[in-house]
């Protein structure tokens, strides 16, 4: 009977733990054991779409900056093409409103090993060596959903990077009429930015 209440006692542990962490198998204990995403980039690397390279997210910097690694082992800081959220992070300037609303929106939708898919911008990189992308995950662009939750605005527009601007302005102007989120705060939102000291 002993043997049998350790055994249910396993099963539970093993249930609650594999509901509340990242894990979803063994493979994932031993992958993250292991230290290494190379396999896990490897099995979902190949995809029909050649625009879209699949990667595994490292890190989140901040609200439209994340790390990712991509099959090759090729680790690369993805700065997301056209929005900008406020400043969380930046060296000298104080957190900004919504900044962190935007960056625990990122932390929350691509957390660690989750897989992204990378279309790069025709023009790669910005002037800090960033890898300039849409990130998509599920099918979804993650770009496009800091617009429309009112988390980030369209910026940083220079061609040839405009494959989703129209979409992108679209979606920025639904959330500035609905005032969500940098648009609910009166002259917030500049040209140049955000309006914070």
């Amino acid at each position: 009977m002993k043997f049998i209440n350790q055994i249910i006692g396993l099963g539970i542990v093993l249930f609650l733990f594999f509901t509340f962490s990242n894990f979803n198998s063994i493979d994932d204990i031993v992958q993250s054991i292991s230290g290494s995403n190379a396999s896990q980039v490897e099995k979902v690397s190949e995809n029909e779409d050649t625009n879209l390279e699949k990667a595994i997210v490292n890190r989140v910097i901040d609200g439209d900056t994340i790390e990712v690694e991509f099959s090759g082992g090729e680790i690369e800081t993805i700065r997301f093409l056209l929005v900008d959220t406020p400043e969380t992070v930046k060296p000298d300037t104080p957190e900004q409103p919504f900044g962190k609303e935007a960056s625990d929106y990122v932390k929350k939708t691509l957390i660690k090993d989750t897989v992204v898919e990378i279309e790069r911008g025709i023009d790669e990189r910005d002037k800090y060596d960033r890898l300039l992308a849409y990130v998509f995950k599920d099918g979804k662009n993650i770009n496009k959903e800091l617009l429309s939750l009112g988390l980030a605005r369209v910026a940083f527009v220079y061609e040839p990077n405009t494959k989703y601007l129209d979409e992108f302005k679209k979606a920025e102007q639904e959330a500035k009429e609905k005032e969500l989120g940098i648009w609910s705060i009166d002259g917030y939102v500049t040209e140049k930015g955000f309006n914070f000291p």
